[in-house]
């Protein structure tokens, strides 16, 4: 067989094996999609309705001043996904699947330019199958859509130099829209010219001839992303002047996670060292330490892979000389530049950008290993093709080694390969926090709510009684006849309108008060994360029922009474439709002037004998939009004596207002005939 038959063999082969990378690779981000992640997080429901969800309302923009900042891209995007196809789990994260799949051949391709078929296989594996890229192609976030698009930037830039005028240019359009595409996605993309820019002055100091040939396309690419990303920047100029005064809006989350620089101003420089200590050791010691995006402190390889990792470092610092091997050390540092000088350390998010290269070193230091061991190396330069064991006397421990070269690299990629996956599918989702991040409690109220139809009216727990635990619930239940009331147990129950027992679901957080916990009966555990309830019917309650007090935005207090000095218990009525000033969906933390807080509180002031204010116990623990007339809920109010407290006993004052900023007011009491008297009611000391 001639040479070149060999090598057209072994390229069908290679390419058969890169389609079966590839369809792994859409397997592995498409299977499971409604269990892993087990529910939604914030952050995607936040993206989804309050970025995307500007787009879809015809509000599209440059630059997303919500959410502490966000380039526009990816939530264009997505806006158009769910515009098709209305919101779910597969349209929240399609964009990051595809991405994610396309970033494996992109590694392939880039890689087998830079090292050859051999790095580029293994690499596209561990890119398929790696915790880290499945768990970024698996969350509805913009992070893994900047892979692909800094791949694409190196892959069109990097052979600009051999090719044709021709080739030339249309590589330089390609790589000056996919720059331009990667800064409009996400933050960190902002690092990639900063790459390529050493990487420019790096080739004229030491390889003036390939400089010569390189600025072009550099400059080519440079300057079409600059023009193409003008408006973003103008818009985040303007924002950052609008949200001067206010510590949010554009950029802003730059501010809030870089706690080492800022240490760093003040003279301190040891955050900044622990930081960079900690990042480096989040291949082979302690990584990401939260569970929102890792099994916490997981490492991202093994110790054998962290090994060849920091060993495929040791190769390219001592062919630096060599442009490959330079331009993976400025990859690798520019990547983890972001967790070096911000908060947490090791996180895989900050340093999304490092992500493919991260998975190249370490093939690249065994493939290197195997070529020395087969008498196939380079000897003086790395391309010279010359032997380090001159050709045709390959010593009798070469076969041995080169064996043992192999065997490693066996071990190494499927001990990473089983151990990511188990992980990523089976370590990860069942985690008790990770369950109560990812809201996962509630995708199975929603099944639950599914497979009971006999059930209309629910109260259910909730964390935050805000838009995104009810946005939550809608999304995952298929019902248009279920009315769901969100409510914290650790201070309130709710009763749903009618005479009958009312159900409750209470999730494994938070928990129920002990107060609170009396009324609850009948435990039907639904799964570990979740529990159903039974409360007495509201008309069972008398000793709880007196002559009710109006309040002009239709709700009634039912009765107040102590439970002891230091805390009252009231209760609610929903006479009719509430009157609240509207509460529209606002990201968080919001735009520049924009108030995302509740508008319905109520207000409890300890009073001392004299009637002076000792302290007081402000809320609402019941999401108020989703009460129904009817309605009755019971919460209980704490109050904490500050040190100087006169001696009681106490009073309260009672009512209810409007916390908007610039908006307080308060409801004022009817009588009988619907006219305002006083806005709050006195609630005498207790016996």
């Amino acid at each position: 067989m001639s040479k070149l038959q060999i090598a057209n063999r072994k390229s069908r082969i290679a390419n058969w094996l890169i389609v079966g990378i590839l369809l792994l690779t859409w397997g592995l981000r498409l299977c499971c999609l409604e269990a892993i992640p087990p529910g939604w997080r914030d952050d995607e429901l936040i993206e989804v309705y309050a970025l995307s969800g500007e787009v879809l309302a015809g509000r599209p923009t440059f630059y997303f001043t919500g959410a502490s900042g966000h380039e526009p891209l990816y939530h264009t995007l997505r806006a158009g996904a769910l515009a098709l196809w209305g919101v779910n789990a597969l349209t929240n994260h399609l964009l990051p699947i595809v991405s994610g799949t396309l970033a494996v051949p992109l590694t392939y391709r880039l890689s087998r330019r830079l090292f050859g078929r051999k790095v580029a296989l293994s690499a596209a594996i561990l890119m398929a199958v790696g915790f880290w890229p499945l768990m970024y192609s698996r969350f509805g976030v913009r992070h893994q859509m900047l892979v692909p698009l800094a791949l694409a930037v190196f892959y069109f830039l990097w052979p600009a130099e051999r090719s044709s005028p021709a080739k030339a240019r249309a590589r330089m359009v390609a790589s000056g829209v996919a720059l331009a595409a990667a800064l409009y996605t996400y933050t960190a993309s902002r690092l990639i010219p900063a790459v390529l820019l050493v990487f420019g002055l790096y080739l004229a100091l030491c390889h003036r001839e390939r400089f010569r040939r390189w600025w072009r396309p550099l400059l080519a690419t440079s300057l079409l992303a600059a023009v193409l990303t003008a408006p973003m920047w103008l818009a985040i100029a303007r924002g950052r002047s609008e949200a001067a005064a206010q510590g949010v809006g554009a950029d802003a989350r730059l501010a809030e996670l870089a706690v080492p620089l800022r240490e760093l101003q003040t003279g301190n420089l040891r955050p900044l060292l622990e930081n960079v200590w900690t990042t480096l050791g989040m291949f082979h010691a302690a990584g990401d330490p939260e569970w929102l995006y890792n099994v916490a402190d997981r490492p991202v390889f093994n110790l054998l892979g962290g090994a060849l990792l920091w060993a495929g470092v040791a190769i390219c610092l001592f062919r630096w000389r060599q442009p490959r091997c330079f331009f993976l050390l400025l990859w690798l540092g520019f990547g983890l530049a972001p967790t070096f000088i911000s908060v947490p350390p090791a996180s895989l998010s900050h340093s999304i950008l490092a992500q493919p290269v991260v998975y190249i070193l370490p093939v690249l230091s065994l493939v290197e290993a195997c070529k020395y061991a087969s008498g196939k190396y380079a000897s003086g330069k790395y391309a010279s093709g010359k032997s380090l064991i001159r050709p045709g006397r390959r010593p009798a421990f070469a076969h041995s080694l080169f064996a043992i070269c192999y065997f490693i690299f066996a071990i190494f990629l499927f001990s990473n390969a089983i151990r990511d996956l188990y992980d990523y599918f089976v370590v990860w989702p069942r985690q008790e926090l990770v369950r109560v991040l990812y809201r996962a409690d509630y995708r199975e109220a929603s099944r639950y709510l599914d497979a009971h139809p006999e059930i209309a009216d629910v109260a259910m727990s909730s964390t935050l009684l805000g838009p995104w635990d009810r946005l939550a619930l809608d999304v995952d239940t298929r019902r248009d006849d279920v009315d769901v009331r969100l409510f914290d147990p650790g201070r309130v129950l709710v009763w749903s309108a009618g005479d009958a027992p009312a159900t409750v679901l209470l999730a494994s957080w938070p928990p129920a008060d002990s107060t609170t916990d009396d009324f609850l009966e009948s435990p039907e555990a639904i799964s570990p994360d979740l529990t159903r309830y039974t409360l007495p019917p509201i008309s069972d309650l008398q000793s709880l029922v007196a002559t009710p007090t109006r309040f002009a935005n239709g709700l009634e207090l039912v009765e107040a009474r102590w439970v002891d000095e230091l805390e009252l218990l009231t209760v609610w009525r929903v006479a009719e439709p509430l009157d609240l000033p509207p509460s529209p969906i606002v990201a968080n933390p919001p735009p520049p002037g924009v108030y995302s807080g509740p508008r319905l509180k109520v207000f409890a002031h300890l009073l001392a004998a004299d009637g002076a204010q000792v302290t007081g116990d402000d809320g609402l623990w019941v999401d108020p939009l989703t009460l129904r007339p009817g309605d009755y809920f019971l919460q209980v109010h704490r109050f904490t004596l500050p040190p100087d407290a006169p001696a009681g006993p106490y009073g309260v004052r009672l009512g209810l207002y409007d916390p908007k900023p610039g908006e307080e007011m308060r409801w004022h009491v009817l009588d009988g005939a619907g006219e305002a008297l006083a806005d709050h009611v006195l609630v005498p000391a207790g016996e």
